[in-house]
């Protein structure tokens, strides 16, 4: 569980809500209790007036995403739909690091780069995400979304959205 006061900028992709729904049902702790959504960063910086204007100026004009997920990505007790195209994504990443250098995304536990995702199952058995790739995702994608919104989040007893970004272009 995270820390109070801590901070995460992500999409919501209500497309794939079904999915984890469906994944919810089958494998109850497999799932995060929030909507599907691509991390961009987390976490993120405390919140304050500035990091609200800076982030209203990286996602100013900036068009909504449209991508498809179809393909599952699976390690261990993970599986994760990856975007394509990921260039949209991956620019709003690399924007939001150049800006913020010293936030890595997970706090580096990954590593300096992680690629876009949506999350479908997390720290479970590998047999449980292997199954949810095999047997759950296929019937339901390809998953097509559009990207309208970055939302920053702030965990204050649970997620909270703080603040919501359109992408109206």
């Amino acid at each position: 569980m995270p820390e109070e006061g801590v901070t995460a900028l992500v999409v919501p992709v209500p497309e794939v809500d079904p999915l984890l729904a469906a994944v919810a049902a089958r494998f109850p702790d497999a799932v995060r209790p929030l909507p599907a959504h691509v991390t961009l960063l987390y976490p993120f910086v405390p919140v304050d007036d500035q990091v609200v204007a800076d982030l209203a100026e990286v996602f100013a004009g900036r068009p909504p995403l449209r991508v498809e997920f179809a393909e599952c990505r699976r390690a261990g007790g993970f599986a994760a739909l990856l975007p394509d195209p990921a260039d949209g994504l991956s620019a709003l990443i690399g924007e939001l690091r150049r800006r913020w250098p010293d936030v890595l995304p997970y706090g580096g536990r990954f590593g300096t780069e992680v690629d876009a995702h949506v999350t479908v199952a997390l720290n479970t058995a590998e047999q449980v995400a292997e199954a949810v790739e095999r047997e759950i995702v296929p019937r339901f994608a390809p998953i097509r979304a559009e990207l309208r919104e970055v939302w920053l989040l702030v965990f204050r007893g649970g997620w909270q959205v703080h603040r919501r970004f359109e992408l109206t272009g």
